[in-house]
Parts: structure tokens; C-alpha cells; sequence
């Protein structure tokens, strides 16, 4: 299979880690914004919603800020798409990690890739069609975003795995490559707790439950900061220019 490369002329390696920083933040203040705004006007209970307790997301972006959940959450996966493809190409170019990988591992790449996309975009409609006015529609968007989203997660997770728990020569890349994995363990536990909650009419708790598994999600966009920046090791300080020379076995 062919290698990927970065367009370096269009994007500059050393700016890839603004992608993940922007996804991150935009996703943590929108949802910020989202929850302060129904506890600040004394967490009304809205038509249609579901939860008695405990706002869900999608209730108060329904009625409350959806102009600004519009603009959070298209900002949000548009980067979130933008970072998935950086990550991926990162791991591949020369410039950045240069591995060198079994063909398995590049076709698990180009598919988490794929449903990243998916996930970015089910996200964007999420924000257009709200589930009060298009109720049967948000819910068929959000199965495909979250789709989308676990089958992207765990495969980026599987693709990176050898350099969280494996020998590895880029020291950096293994920290965030570990905290990376422990995010998505830990929002793979939030979410099997979650649904069961919910099946279980734990309203209360299954309404907290989603507020944190969603805020653990700008943690794990901030995690790939360290995926897409420039690896110290080959860094030519002459040129200014990252050309990993050695390649991780």
C-alpha cells in the first residue's frame, strides 16, 4: 500500500496540532455554554424532554443557544475531521513518524479515517435538525454519529497501540498515546453505564453521566495535540523542517 504524506505545502507540520486544540476547546466551552445556561435560568424542563432530572444535551441545544450549539458543534467536527486525517497521516509520513506498518494496520487507518468523517458530519446534522423539531431524524443521526464515532475511536486506538504500551523511540507520542487510549476506556465505560441507566429509569444519574462522558470527549480531541506535533527526534534545525529519518519498528 502506498504511503501517505501530509501537504506540507498547504498545511505546515508544525501548525497540525492547532486542528486538535481548536476541536477540543470549541466542544468543551459549547458544551460549557450549554449546561451553565440551564442551570443559570433555574434548569427548566423543556417540551418533549425526556429526562425529568437532568437536561440531556440535545434538549437544551433544541431551545436554548442553538445558534451558538450550531456554531460550536460545525466547528467541532469540522476539526475533529481535520485532526483524524492529521493523526493518521502523521503516523505514515516520513516527515512525522515514518512507520512502518503491516497493510492490516493502513486499512485500519483509512477506516477509522472514513468513519471519522461520518461521525464529523452526523454531528453538523445533529446541530441542524434538534431532536424537538425533527425528533425522528436526530435520533436516526445521532446512532450513525456515534457510530461513526466508537468504530473511529477504537480504530485509531488500535492503529497507535504499539506506541502506547510497546517499546517506542518517540517518547512524546507514548504519553499522549496512553492517555489517548485511557480516555476512550474510560468513555467506552461512561457510555455502557450510561445507556443502562437509562434502560433502568436512573434518570438523575444517567443525565450526569452523559454531561461527563461528552466533556471526556474535549479531553480526548486535546489528547491528539501530541500525536501531530513534530517529533523532537529528527527535527532538522537548519532547514526548520521535521524529517524523521529513523523508523519505528
Amino acid at each position: 500500500m502506498a504511503r501517505l504524506h501530509l501537504p506540507s505545502h498547504i498545511i505546515p507540520l508544525h501548525r497540525l496540532w492547532l486542528f486538535p486544540l481548536i476541536a477540543g476547546t470549541s466542544w468543551f466551552l459549547t458544551l460549557a455554554a450549554l449546561l451553565l445556561t440551564w442551570i443559570g435560568r433555574g434548569c427548566p424542563r423543556y417540551p418533549g424532554q425526556k429526562n425529568p432530572y437532568v437536561a440531556f444535551i440535545s434538549d437544551i441545544a433544541a431551545f436554548q443557544l442553538k445558534p451558538l450549539f450550531l456554531l460550536g458543534g460545525t466547528t467541532t467536527a469540522l476539526f475533529f475531521i481535520a485532526t483524524l486525517l492529521a493523526v493518521h497521516f502523521a503516523r505514515y509520513d516520513p516527515r512525522m513518524y515514518g512507520i512502518d506498518d503491516a497493510a492490516w494496520k493502513m486499512r485500519a487507518s483509512v477506516l477509522a479515517m472514513c468513519s471519522g468523517v461520518v461521525a464529523g458530519l452526523g454531528l453538523v446534522l445533529l446541530a441542524v435538525l434538534d431532536t424537538f423539531r425533527f425528533h425522528e431524524e436526530h435520533a436516526v443521526l445521532l446512532l450513525v454519529c456515534c457510530g461513526g464515532l466508537v468504530v473511529s475511536m477504537v480504530g485509531t486506538t488500535v492503529v497507535y497501540w504499539e506506541q502506547a504500551w510497546g517499546a517506542s523511540p518517540f517518547r512524546g507520542l507514548r504519553v499522549y498515546c496512553i492517555a489517548s487510549a485511557l480516555t476512550v476506556f474510560l468513555d467506552f465505560g461512561l457510555g455502557v453505564s450510561f445507556y443502562t441507566l437509562m434502560q433502568l429509569y436512573y434518570w438523575k444519574a444517567s443525565g450526569i453521566l452523559e454531561w461527563v462522558m461528552a466533556f471526556t470527549g474535549a479531553i480526548y480531541l486535546w489528547a491528539f495535540v501530541g500525536f501531530v506535533s513534530v517529533p523532537e527526534e529528527g527535527i532538522d534545525e537548519a532547514e526548520r523542517r521535521a524529517l524523521l529519518r529513523g523508523v519505528a519498528r
